[in-house]
Protein backbone atom coordinates (compact mmCIF):
# COMPACT_ATOMS: atom_id res chain seq x y z
CA UNK A 1 0.00 0.00 0.00
CA UNK A 2 0.96 3.56 -0.42
CA UNK A 3 2.84 5.42 2.14
CA UNK A 4 0.99 8.72 3.92
CA UNK A 5 3.30 9.53 6.72
CA UNK A 6 6.93 9.27 6.80
CA UNK A 7 6.74 7.24 9.75
CA UNK A 8 3.49 4.64 10.44
CA UNK A 9 1.29 5.93 12.95
CA UNK A 10 -1.26 4.35 15.54
CA UNK A 11 -4.67 5.83 16.00
CA UNK A 12 -6.23 5.62 19.33
CA UNK A 13 -8.58 8.48 19.43
CA UNK A 14 -9.42 8.91 15.81
CA UNK A 15 -11.84 6.47 14.11
CA UNK A 16 -13.71 5.98 10.97
CA UNK A 17 -17.94 6.40 11.21
CA UNK A 18 -19.56 3.96 10.00
CA UNK A 19 -23.10 4.40 8.69
CA UNK A 20 -25.61 4.88 11.18
CA UNK A 21 -29.13 6.59 12.14
CA UNK A 22 -29.09 10.46 11.61
CA UNK A 23 -30.22 12.61 14.31
CA UNK A 24 -29.85 15.80 12.72
CA UNK A 25 -31.47 19.29 13.58
CA UNK A 26 -33.06 21.79 11.05
CA UNK A 27 -29.75 23.02 9.01
CA UNK A 28 -28.31 25.80 10.80
CA UNK A 29 -30.85 25.51 14.11
CA UNK A 30 -29.95 24.36 17.62
CA UNK A 31 -32.71 23.82 20.35
CA UNK A 32 -31.51 24.54 24.12
CA UNK A 33 -33.64 24.38 27.18
CA UNK A 34 -32.81 27.19 29.76
CA UNK A 35 -35.32 27.91 32.98
CA UNK A 36 -38.01 26.03 30.91
CA UNK A 37 -38.17 28.11 27.83
CA UNK A 38 -36.59 26.13 24.72
CA UNK A 39 -34.86 28.81 23.09
CA UNK A 40 -33.51 28.85 19.55
CA UNK A 41 -29.98 29.77 18.62
CA UNK A 42 -28.76 30.03 14.99
CA UNK A 43 -25.57 28.37 13.43
CA UNK A 44 -23.54 29.77 10.24
CA UNK A 45 -23.48 25.98 9.00
CA UNK A 46 -25.45 23.07 10.04
CA UNK A 47 -24.42 21.35 13.38
CA UNK A 48 -22.77 18.58 11.26
CA UNK A 49 -19.95 20.79 9.76
CA UNK A 50 -18.71 21.54 13.23
CA UNK A 51 -18.51 18.09 14.23
CA UNK A 52 -16.14 17.62 11.22
CA UNK A 53 -14.29 20.42 11.84
CA UNK A 54 -14.01 18.81 15.54
CA UNK A 55 -13.14 15.22 14.04
CA UNK A 56 -10.24 16.50 11.46
CA UNK A 57 -9.20 18.33 14.75
CA UNK A 58 -9.01 15.67 16.88
CA UNK A 59 -6.87 13.87 13.95
CA UNK A 60 -4.27 16.64 13.77
CA UNK A 61 -3.96 16.26 17.53
CA UNK A 62 -3.11 12.73 17.47
CA UNK A 63 -0.91 13.22 14.96
CA UNK A 64 0.85 16.17 16.00
CA UNK A 65 1.59 14.46 19.29
CA UNK A 66 3.40 11.53 16.95
CA UNK A 67 4.83 13.99 15.05
CA UNK A 68 4.00 13.01 11.88
CA UNK A 69 5.39 14.48 8.44
CA UNK A 70 2.04 14.08 6.47
CA UNK A 71 3.28 12.78 2.82
CA UNK A 72 0.37 15.19 0.82
CA UNK A 73 1.74 14.50 -2.32
CA UNK A 74 4.21 12.53 -4.92
CA UNK A 75 3.96 14.09 -7.75
CA UNK A 76 6.48 11.36 -9.81
CA UNK A 77 4.30 8.53 -9.64
CA UNK A 78 0.67 7.68 -10.37
CA UNK A 79 -1.63 5.68 -8.58
CA UNK A 80 -3.05 2.82 -10.30
CA UNK A 81 -6.55 1.11 -9.82
CA UNK A 82 -5.78 -1.63 -7.21
CA UNK A 83 -3.86 1.09 -5.42
CA UNK A 84 -0.34 0.34 -6.55
CA UNK A 85 2.33 3.23 -7.49
CA UNK A 86 4.15 2.82 -11.00
CA UNK A 87 6.93 5.25 -11.36
CA UNK A 88 7.01 7.59 -15.02
CA UNK A 89 10.35 7.39 -16.43
CA UNK A 90 13.19 7.71 -14.46
CA UNK A 91 11.48 10.39 -12.00
CA UNK A 92 12.54 9.75 -8.33
CA UNK A 93 10.61 11.14 -5.60
CA UNK A 94 12.18 14.38 -5.10
CA UNK A 95 9.11 16.20 -6.15
CA UNK A 96 7.51 15.00 -2.74
CA UNK A 97 5.79 16.98 -0.75
CA UNK A 98 5.70 16.37 2.80
CA UNK A 99 4.18 18.29 5.85
CA UNK A 100 4.99 18.04 9.52
CA UNK A 101 1.16 17.89 11.35
CA UNK A 102 1.32 21.10 13.82
CA UNK A 103 -1.59 22.33 15.53
CA UNK A 104 -1.86 26.68 15.65
CA UNK A 105 -3.10 26.76 19.09
CA UNK A 106 -3.21 30.20 19.19
CA UNK A 107 -6.05 29.90 16.51
CA UNK A 108 -8.16 27.67 18.63
CA UNK A 109 -8.48 29.43 22.30
CA UNK A 110 -11.05 28.48 23.88
CA UNK A 111 -11.58 25.46 22.67
CA UNK A 112 -9.54 23.22 25.28
CA UNK A 113 -7.94 21.22 22.82
CA UNK A 114 -7.26 18.25 25.43
CA UNK A 115 -11.08 17.71 25.61
CA UNK A 116 -11.31 17.85 21.87
CA UNK A 117 -8.63 14.98 21.74
CA UNK A 118 -9.87 12.69 24.41
CA UNK A 119 -13.77 13.15 24.36
CA UNK A 120 -16.35 12.88 22.04
CA UNK A 121 -18.42 15.65 19.79
CA UNK A 122 -21.41 16.10 21.43
CA UNK A 123 -19.93 16.04 25.31
CA UNK A 124 -17.51 18.88 24.22
CA UNK A 125 -20.26 20.67 22.15
CA UNK A 126 -22.86 20.16 25.27
CA UNK A 127 -20.72 20.30 28.00
CA UNK A 128 -21.33 17.31 29.72
CA UNK A 129 -19.77 14.14 31.09
CA UNK A 130 -16.53 16.52 32.51
CA UNK A 131 -16.66 18.37 29.54
CA UNK A 132 -17.07 22.29 29.21
CA UNK A 133 -19.58 23.66 27.17
CA UNK A 134 -18.42 24.71 23.80
CA UNK A 135 -21.33 25.14 21.58
CA UNK A 136 -21.07 28.94 22.55
CA UNK A 137 -18.13 29.31 20.52
CA UNK A 138 -20.27 29.29 17.23
CA UNK A 139 -23.57 29.87 18.00
CA UNK A 140 -25.73 33.06 18.85
CA UNK A 141 -29.32 33.97 20.14
CA UNK A 142 -31.85 34.52 17.57
CA UNK A 143 -33.68 37.19 20.04
CA UNK A 144 -33.27 39.11 23.04
CA UNK A 145 -34.62 37.85 26.38
CA UNK A 146 -36.65 38.86 29.36
CA UNK A 147 -35.06 37.66 32.20
CA UNK A 148 -38.07 36.88 35.14
CA UNK A 149 -37.19 36.80 39.03
CA UNK A 150 -35.84 33.61 39.78
CA UNK A 151 -34.12 33.14 36.20
CA UNK A 152 -30.48 31.62 35.66
CA UNK A 153 -28.40 34.57 34.36
CA UNK A 154 -26.22 32.80 31.47
CA UNK A 155 -22.32 31.69 32.32
CA UNK A 156 -21.97 31.78 28.06
CA UNK A 157 -19.07 34.36 27.85
CA UNK A 158 -20.96 36.10 24.64
CA UNK A 159 -23.64 36.55 26.35
CA UNK A 160 -24.14 39.86 28.27
CA UNK A 161 -27.09 40.74 31.16
CA UNK A 162 -28.08 44.44 32.00
CA UNK A 163 -30.40 45.94 34.30
CA UNK A 164 -32.95 48.80 33.68
CA UNK A 165 -35.50 50.37 35.77
CA UNK A 166 -38.20 49.76 33.76
CA UNK A 167 -40.41 52.91 34.26
CA UNK A 168 -37.42 54.86 32.69
CA UNK A 169 -38.01 56.15 28.88
CA UNK A 170 -37.30 53.58 26.03
CA UNK A 171 -34.88 56.53 24.02
CA UNK A 172 -33.15 56.71 27.99
CA UNK A 173 -32.40 53.13 27.58
CA UNK A 174 -30.94 53.05 24.29
CA UNK A 175 -28.73 56.48 24.89
CA UNK A 176 -27.74 54.99 28.03
CA UNK A 177 -26.89 51.78 26.13
CA UNK A 178 -24.84 53.32 23.97
CA UNK A 179 -22.66 55.75 26.39
CA UNK A 180 -22.36 52.44 28.07
CA UNK A 181 -21.09 50.69 24.46
CA UNK A 182 -18.89 53.62 24.12
CA UNK A 183 -16.92 53.14 27.12
CA UNK A 184 -16.65 49.37 27.80
CA UNK A 185 -17.23 48.31 24.52
CA UNK A 186 -19.71 45.67 25.40
CA UNK A 187 -20.67 44.36 21.90
CA UNK A 188 -18.17 42.87 19.72
CA UNK A 189 -19.42 41.60 16.66
CA UNK A 190 -16.07 40.83 15.35
CA UNK A 191 -15.91 37.23 17.98
CA UNK A 192 -18.90 36.37 15.68
CA UNK A 193 -16.81 36.21 12.89
CA UNK A 194 -13.79 34.18 14.54
CA UNK A 195 -14.69 30.49 13.46
CA UNK A 196 -15.86 31.17 9.91
CA UNK A 197 -16.37 28.12 7.77
CA UNK A 198 -14.68 28.91 4.68
CA UNK A 199 -16.28 27.11 1.56
CA UNK A 200 -19.08 24.96 0.64
CA UNK A 201 -20.11 22.07 3.29
CA UNK A 202 -21.27 19.06 1.60
CA UNK A 203 -21.60 16.15 5.01
CA UNK A 204 -21.37 13.13 3.15
CA UNK A 205 -18.06 13.79 0.52
CA UNK A 206 -16.36 15.60 3.90
CA UNK A 207 -17.52 12.61 5.51
CA UNK A 208 -16.00 10.55 3.13
CA UNK A 209 -12.73 12.29 2.92
CA UNK A 210 -11.84 11.89 6.91
CA UNK A 211 -13.11 8.33 6.64
CA UNK A 212 -10.85 7.42 3.76
CA UNK A 213 -7.76 9.20 4.99
CA UNK A 214 -8.36 7.40 8.66
CA UNK A 215 -8.67 4.25 7.01
CA UNK A 216 -5.61 4.85 5.18
CA UNK A 217 -3.92 5.10 8.35
CA UNK A 218 -5.36 2.73 10.07
CA UNK A 219 -3.08 0.34 6.57
CA UNK A 220 -6.06 -2.26 7.68
CA UNK A 221 -7.97 -2.82 4.58
CA UNK A 222 -7.35 -2.52 0.47
CA UNK A 223 -8.69 0.45 -1.26
CA UNK A 224 -11.19 -1.75 -2.83
CA UNK A 225 -12.35 -3.02 1.24
CA UNK A 226 -12.99 0.92 2.01
CA UNK A 227 -15.05 1.50 -0.75
CA UNK A 228 -17.64 -1.35 -0.57
CA UNK A 229 -17.32 -2.31 3.10
CA UNK A 230 -20.53 -3.11 4.30
CA UNK A 231 -20.27 -0.43 7.21
CA UNK A 232 -20.78 1.86 4.52
CA UNK A 233 -17.31 4.27 5.20
CA UNK A 234 -18.06 5.90 2.34
CA UNK A 235 -21.45 7.10 1.66
CA UNK A 236 -23.28 7.87 -1.81
CA UNK A 237 -22.62 11.83 -2.01
CA UNK A 238 -25.62 14.30 -3.29
CA UNK A 239 -24.03 13.92 -6.67
CA UNK A 240 -25.23 10.60 -7.08
CA UNK A 241 -22.53 8.55 -6.82
CA UNK A 242 -23.57 5.13 -5.91
CA UNK A 243 -21.92 2.61 -4.02
CA UNK A 244 -18.11 1.77 -5.08
CA UNK A 245 -18.18 5.37 -5.60
CA UNK A 246 -17.31 5.98 -9.21
CA UNK A 247 -17.24 1.96 -10.12
CA UNK A 248 -14.33 0.00 -9.64
CA UNK A 249 -11.83 2.07 -9.84
CA UNK A 250 -10.60 2.11 -6.14
CA UNK A 251 -7.17 3.24 -6.39
CA UNK A 252 -8.17 6.11 -8.55
CA UNK A 253 -10.88 6.88 -6.01
CA UNK A 254 -9.17 6.81 -2.60
CA UNK A 255 -6.23 8.96 -4.22
CA UNK A 256 -8.76 11.54 -5.22
CA UNK A 257 -10.54 11.48 -1.89
CA UNK A 258 -7.28 12.06 0.22
CA UNK A 259 -5.44 14.31 -2.18
CA UNK A 260 -7.70 16.67 -4.16
CA UNK A 261 -6.70 19.71 -6.03
CA UNK A 262 -5.71 23.46 -5.58
CA UNK A 263 -9.27 23.35 -6.55
CA UNK A 264 -11.06 20.65 -4.64
CA UNK A 265 -9.21 19.75 -1.11
CA UNK A 266 -8.83 16.44 -0.47
CA UNK A 267 -8.40 15.19 3.07
CA UNK A 268 -5.24 15.90 3.85
CA UNK A 269 -5.26 18.87 2.84
CA UNK A 270 -8.41 19.67 4.90
CA UNK A 271 -6.19 18.17 8.10
CA UNK A 272 -3.43 20.50 7.49
CA UNK A 273 -5.95 23.74 6.62
CA UNK A 274 -7.59 22.86 10.42
CA UNK A 275 -4.33 22.81 12.03
CA UNK A 276 -3.95 26.06 10.57
CA UNK A 277 -7.06 27.47 12.12
CA UNK A 278 -9.34 27.15 9.10
CA UNK A 279 -12.54 24.83 8.06
CA UNK A 280 -12.63 23.89 5.21
CA UNK A 281 -10.76 25.29 3.10
CA UNK A 282 -7.08 27.61 3.67
CA UNK A 283 -7.68 30.76 2.46
CA UNK A 284 -4.46 30.81 0.42
CA UNK A 285 -2.53 28.21 0.74
CA UNK A 286 -3.25 24.72 -1.06
CA UNK A 287 -0.54 22.49 0.68
CA UNK A 288 0.78 21.16 -3.10
CA UNK A 289 3.76 23.42 -2.99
Amino acid sequence: MALHTINPVTLVHSKPIKKGKSNKPKDGWVLKKTSGVVREETLQKTIHSYRMWFLFLKLGLELEQQKTTLIVKESSNVVTDDGTKTQIGTHTTTNQITKRVIVNNKKYEGWDLEQVLENNFDDWWFGSNGCNEHRYLFVSDVKTHLLSVGDEVSSNPNHITIQFDKRSRLIDVIDGLRQKNEQEKLFNSAEREKFNINGRVRPDTLLNRYNCLVLKLLDEMTNEEIITHPLQYIRQTDNGNSTGYGGKHYGRTVFDLIGGTKKSFGAKQILLSVCDGYFVKHPTKTYLE
